[in-house]
Order: structure tokens, then C-alpha cells, then sequence
């Protein structure tokens, strides 16, 4: 199986380049990606030419979920196999795969045109994303996050939406109404840390969607430590804890829409979308820790 590296040089402030250049093999190809895009682009082409090559991706999720749109939408993903050396701002997707030496044949999320493998989240987290991009040349890893996330707080919290979720038996079910934040999950971390999903799986083909009621300023700083800690959950019970339940819908869907939006976050990347419809894509790809 021939190996091509990916680096993003622009990843963990263009240290990336700098740390990983030197530690590749000599004799393996290697690719520096130019812009947003590039890395799905050529990992796309190379499936094209080999579907069965090893892909050693150097950058943060957002290089990441590129790799892995074009090892999906090549077809490739029960042949080529993916591998991540955590360079970036949040590195968020290997957190919910501490081993190191497995093979993962994980589900990804269909959203629109591309796919994502670890979260997707809408309406305030979005928001503070589209920030956090401001902070990253001032500020390394997880306090950019958190200066983004005070910023946003001083804007107006709650949009109104409707959410359309469907089970995996088919019920559907209906959501209007404000709602602060909202994330689709096929993996358990973001933002740098954020233990939002403690429940989410990704080898279950299912989504673990999660929104937040419009809550008030002084509301969300009281509950926001456990959300970061992950303890708005209930990981014996699958539920969330009595404390949160005024406030947070969660459901396990194969299927979720999502009207009135504005934007979406795929991976810590904004998109631009008044609606948006995700749906699990199950064993869609080969993970390698």
C-alpha cells in the first residue's frame, strides 16, 4: 500500500510544516496543501489512480475532513485507509480514539455536498468557530476557542429553527422554536476539548443530535463547565441529567434537518447555509490510530 502525507503548512499557527517535514521517510510522497480545499482535491485524484493508499494527514480536523470527503466521495472507503498526526488548533477527532495501533472502520455524516467525521454544530458554536479563527495568530490550541466563545456571548444568544429528526426505525418528529446551539455528532469532542457527545459512537450508524434551548447569558455560563466536562450527561442512564433536561433535546437519529440556520460548522469549518440535512453514513471509512 503506497503512503502519500498530506501537511497543511498553514495548520497549529504554520508550525506544522516546520515539526513534520523532516520526520517523513525519505523516498514517501508528500504533498503540502495550498488553500481550503486542496486536500480533498488530491486525495480525491489519488483514489482515483490507487484506491487502496495509506493517507497520513498532518493538520487539524479541518484538514482532516477533507482527507475524508475524498476518500468517500472517491468510494475508496472500504480500500484506502486514513491516518492523522494531530498538528492543528483543536485536534479534536482523536480524542474520542485515545489507543494508538487500531484500525477503526468508523461512520461518517453526510452534510449537503461533503461529509464530516467528527461533529457538526450550528447556531451559537458556529458562531463562536467563525471567531475563534480571529483569535488563532494571537492566541495557541483551546484559548482561542475560549476567547471566541466570551466574544460571542456578547451578541444575541437563540435563533429560530425547525428541526426535522428521523429514528432508525423511521419515526420522525418535529422541533420549532428557539434554540441557542445545536450539534450533530458522530464523534465526542470539539471546540478544543469540549466533551459535548460523552454518548456518541462512531461505529453505531447513528447520530447523536443535542440542541440547546434559548437559555439566557447567566444560564449558559452556569451550565457551560459541565458541558465542556461532559457531565450534562448520564453515561449509566443514556440520558441527560435531570439538571439539563429543561433545556437540552437529545436524540439518537439516522437523519436530522435543520431550517433557519445561517451557517454550519463541519469539523471547526463555516459553511454559509440557511438549511442543511445530514444523514449517517455507516462503516464509511477506515480510521487508523
Amino acid at each position: 500500500m503506497q503512503q502519500l502525507h498530506i501537511i497543511n503548512p498553514a495548520a497549529g499557527n504554520g508550525l506544522a510544516e516546520q515539526t513534520v517535514m523532516q520526520k517523513i521517510p525519505a523516498g514517501q510522497a508528500r504533498y503540502l496543501t495550498t488553500g481550503v480545499g486542496d486536500a480533498e482535491r488530491i486525495v480525491l485524484e489519488t483514489c482515483r489512480s490507487d484506491p487502496n493508499t495509506h493517507f497520513v494527514v498532518y493538520g487539524g480536523d479541518g484538514t482532516v475532513q477533507e482527507a475524508a470527503a475524498g476518500i468517500i466521495k472517491a468510494g475508496a472507503g472500504k480500500t484506502a485507509l486514513l491516518s492523522v498526526v494531530p498538528v492543528g488548533t483543536g485536534n479534536d477527532l482523536l480524542r474520542t480514539f485515545p489507543e494508538q495501533g487500531k484500525l477503526h472502520v468508523i461512520d461518517a455524516l453526510k452534510c449537503g455536498e461533503t461529509y464530516g467525521l467528527n461533529i457538526v454544530n450550528f447556531g451559537f458554536d458556529s458562531l463562536v468557530v467563525e471567531k475563534t479563527e480571529r483569535y488563532k495568530k494571537r492566541f495557541p490550541g483551546s484559548a482561542a476557542y475560549i476567547f471566541g466563545l466570551v466574544d460571542t456571548l456578547f451578541h444575541k444568544i437563540g435563533q429560530q429553527w425547525k428541526i426535522e429528526l428521523e429514528d432508525e426505525h423511521g419515526n420522525t418528529e418535529t422541533l420549532s422554536g428557539e434554540f441557542t446551539l445545536a450539534l450533530a455528532a458522530n464523534c465526542q469532542y470539539y471546540g478544543g476539548g469540549f466533551h459535548a457527545a460523552p454518548l456518541a459512537d462512531p461505529t453505531d450508524g447513528l447520530i447523536d443530535f443535542l440542541a440547546v434551548k434559548a437559555v439566557s447569558r447567566l444560564t449558559f455560563l452556569r451550565l457551560v463547565g459541565d458541558y465542556k466536562k461532559g457531565t450534562h450527561f448520564d453515561p449509566a442512564a443514556g440520558k441527560v441529567r435531570e439538571k439539563f433536561q429543561s433545556y437540552v433535546c437529545y436524540r439518537r437519529c439516522r437523519r436530522v434537518k435543520l431550517s433557519g440556520i445561517g451557517s454550519f460548522c463541519v469539523d471547526g469549518e463555516v459553511r454559509p447555509r440557511a438549511e442543511l440535512e445530514l444523514s449517517v453514513v455507516p462503516q464509511a471509512l477506515r480510521l487508523q490510530t
